[in-house]
């Protein structure tokens, strides 16, 4: 009987236990996109513009939750950056950086992102592996439980946006030619 209760003690520690690395590999997985994010600002120079924020745009489900929020006790390019989260691709401002979270994805699919928003002046980002592809500037991919970069040069050359060479060496290079 003590044996019984005892393995059923260490089944449900157990359990309880698993769930935590779980929720913890979500939490350090966004935790590194966050910084990704904010580590673009190091190493993409924008046009200029006359926003008194630099901008970035989580759009469609919130991966992050609270997880990016200090991003906005930074600065890039001597302003503060500010946060703003849209359920659908109705963006009423500039963003400099627009994240696109799979939720949203599911319906870019298919479809040029460049047609859809005006990209040229924003960096776009997202997290399927078939975003670069799709003409996504940076898709997030995850490889062996490990956050990669691909990054599709054909939409970056064609913005207004100069990315630093030192980003292209530590990323998978998409061509873009396969999708005109």
């Amino acid at each position: 009987m003590k044996i019984a209760y005892l393995t059923g003690v260490l089944f449900g520690l157990a359990l309880l236990l698993s769930q935590q690395v779980i929720a913890n590999d979500a939490d350090v997985e966004y935790k590194v996109k966050a910084g990704y994010l904010y580590n673009f600002t190091k190493f993409i120079s924008w046009p200029d513009d006359d926003s008194e924020t630099f901008n970035i745009c989580i759009v469609g489900e919130d991966p992050f939750g609270n997880l990016i929020d200090p991003i906005e006790r930074r600065s890039a390019f001597g302003r503060p950056i500010k946060l703003f989260r849209f359920n659908s691709l109705n963006i009423d401002l500039h963003c400099h950086i627009l994240f696109f979270s799979a939720s949203i994805e599911e319906n870019l699919l298919n479809k040029d992102i460049l047609n859809i928003l005006d990209a040229n002046k924003s960096l776009t980002v997202g997290e399927s592996k078939e975003f670069a592809t799709q003409n996504g500037m940076i898709g997030f991919v995850n490889r062996a439980g490990k956050i990669k970069l691909q990054i599709n040069l054909k939409t970056l050359q064609q913005s207004d946006l100069k990315i630093s060479a030192k980003l292209l060496e530590v990323a998978e290079l998409i061509d873009g030619d396969s999708h005109d």
